[in-house]
């Protein structure tokens, strides 16, 4: 699998990606917030191609501080055969090299597939936070795309 940067011309491609690997797409996926995160992290927003077809993707995000991973997705016909490790490590080795000194990422609860996942790429399940969100703008929320 090659590994890019993600463009704005992937934008149709990894949201049926995220669909079709059961990622839920929000109005944060919108093109015009895509694009926001792509302006903040464009290095760290990453795609894997098999014969020029895109497989897989992951946002990263980093606030200064700590990094974040964001929809990391396998197409269902590849999973199983170790491209999310591969573009995981991949936007790990580009943490470290921006100095990032914790991640973290954020999975439904009873998605236990991903949470095996992580869990086999070392990652630790935290009992001692207390996620919590707040709505802003419920029209912005949601909205469809």
């Amino acid at each position: 699998m090659k590994i890019e940067n993600f463009t704005l011309k992937n934008y149709d491609n990894i949201i049926g990606l995220w669909r079709k690997a059961g990622i839920s797409v929000g109005s944060t996926d919108s093109e015009k917030e895509i694009k926001r995160m792509l302006t903040l992290n464009p290095n760290l927003f990453l795609i894997g191609k098999l014969k020029n077809k895109i497989i897989a993707v992951v946002m990263g995000g980093f606030d200064g501080r700590r990094g974040y991973v964001h929809h990391l997705a396998v197409d269902p016909l590849h999973q199983k055969k170790g491209y999310g490790k591969m573009i995981m490590d991949e936007l790990l080795n580009r943490f470290r090299k921006i100095g990032v000194h914790k991640i973290h990422l954020f999975i439904e609860r009873d998605n236990l597939e991903v949470v095996n996942f992580y869990k086999n790429l070392e990652w630790q399940v935290r009992d001692d936070l207390i996620m919590m969100s707040f709505v802003p703008d419920e029209n912005l929320y949601k909205m469809r795309i």
